[in-house]
This record gives structure tokens, C-alpha cells and sequence, in this order.
């Protein structure tokens, strides 16, 4: 059994059609994002209870529930990177996949994952072992996005890389005080944006598999970034480069 909690997560987890067993509201709480929840669930003949709030408390693990909870068959269905490598051959897109090197913050996981769907990310390949994996707590920061975001979850990283390399796709790593200026380096290709873990960045073996490393030029004080914000930065700055090609 899994269980999605928060008003966000559950309305994506009901519109990607994933295996729900049922959906429990809070008595206590009637506006209308309970009502689209109701709404979404009713058209999906989605069994609907509605219980005291300490009952979906009990069900979340949390009070943070915010008055909906989904209840899943199964576990979180991971992807194969096969699959991730399809997903992208048939959108017909340059390619864009980020690798997490063993993110072991649930908060900044579902960050990233959140940002991965925003920035129109095929894919994203996390590691098995040392590694926060998708839990309650990740689809709630991820608002959802885990739901449609596809994950595939490799014992062997560099082996990953490798893989995505025979698809002539090419893999940055971002790393603080690397010689290449994010902004100053070609991101419209094909591409793998690695970010390393909180606190020890990207392992050696990892980095050495990748092609190019680049740094996201600071200002002030601080030095660096946390992996969720630099994540994103290095995400979106592909993204941009594509959205406005030189002519």
C-alpha cells in the first residue's frame, strides 16, 4: 500500500490514473479543491470516504495532510532507463534528463522533482542504494509532479551514464568552482544535467564519467547553491537556451 497525502498530490495522482484504491477527505474541510478532488474521483469510479481528520492523520503518518489522502495499490512504480530513453525518442525532443547523485533530502528530492516537470525534464534517474527514495514526503514536496514525472532507479550510476552516452547524449555535472560558466556553456543538445548530493556534491566515479562540469557564477557571501536551487538553475538555463535558439 502507498499513501499520497495533500490536496496537490492527490489531484495528480487522480489524474494520472494510477492504481488509486480510494481517496479519503477530511469531514472538516469543504472548499472547492475538496470538491475537484471529489470531482476528479467520482469521474474514475474512485471509491470516496470521508473521515475525521485524526483518521487521515493515522493514514499520512502527518498532521500536514491538509484533508486529503489517496490510498495506492503497490509501491512508487519506478521506470527503467530504458523506458526514460523512450519516453524521450518518442516526444521527438532534444533530449533532457537529470541524474541525482545520491540526494538524500526528501524535501530536496520532490523539490527537484517538482522542477524536472516544470522544465519539460524526460526523465530522472535517482541510485538504489544511499539515497532518499519516493516516499509520502517526496510527492507532497513534489507537489504531485512524481506522478507524472517518470523515475528510474539504477544500482550503478556511472552504468546509467554510460547508457545515455550510447544515445549520444551528452552529461554535465554542476558543481561549485568548475571551470565552465553554466551561462557561457552550450546547453541546447542533447542532455544529462548530474547534480551531486547535500554536502559531499558528486562522487569522483561519477564526475569522471562525466563530459563537462560547469559552476553557476555567484554573488555576496555565499559560495554555492543547495542541490534543489542549483538544480534548478541548471535546468532551467537548458531550457532557456532552447526556448531561444539563435536564429
Amino acid at each position: 500500500m502507498r499513501i499520497i497525502y495533500g490536496t496537490n498530490p492527490v489531484i495528480e495522482a487522480l489524474r494520472s490514473g494510477e492504481g488509486i484504491e480510494k481517496v479519503v477527505i477530511s469531514s472538516e474541510r469543504s472548499d472547492k479543491v475538496t470538491a475537484e478532488i471529489l470531482k476528479e474521483a467520482r469521474a474514475r469510479h474512485i471509491k470516496v470516504e470521508i473521515s475525521p481528520g485524526q483518521e487521515l492523520q493515522n493514514l499520512s503518518g502527518t498532521p500536514k495532510h491538509q484533508g486529503a489522502v489517496a490510498v495506492l495499490k503497490g509501491g512508487f512504480r519506478y521506470k527503467d532507463i530504458e523506458d526514460l530513453i523512450e519516453g524521450w525518442k518518442k516526444s521527438g525532443d532534444e533530449a533532457l534528463f537529470l541524474i541525482l547523485d545520491s540526494i538524500q533530502d526528501p524535501q530536496n528530492l520532490g523539490s527537484l522533482i517538482r522542477t524536472a516537470g516544470a522544465a519539460g525534464v524526460h526523465g530522472i534517474i535517482i541510485p538504489k542504494d544511499r539515497a532518499s527514495e519516493i516516499t509520502p514526503v517526496v510527492v507532497k514536496a513534489s507537489a504531485g509532479a512524481s506522478e507524472h514525472v517518470p523515475v528510474a532507479r539504477e544500482v550503478n550510476i556511472t552504468r546509467a551514464i554510460e547508457r545515455l552516452k550510447e544515445e549520444n547524449i551528452w552529461v554535465a555535472g554542476i558543481e561549485a568552482e568548475c571551470g565552465e560558466d553554466i551561462y557561457k556553456t552550450d546547453l541546447d543538445r542533447n542532455l544529462a544535467i548530474v547534480v551531486g548530493s547535500e554536502g559531499k556534491g558528486i562522487r569522483r566515479l561519477v564526475m569522471e564519467s562525466c563530459d563537462f562540469c560547469v559552476s553557476i557564477p555567484m554573488a555576496g557571501r555565499l559560495n554555492s547553491l543547495n542541490a534543489a536551487q542549483a538544480g534548478a538553475v541548471a535546468m532551467f538555463e537548458a531550457r532557456r537556451q532552447r526556448l531561444y535558439k539563435k536564429k
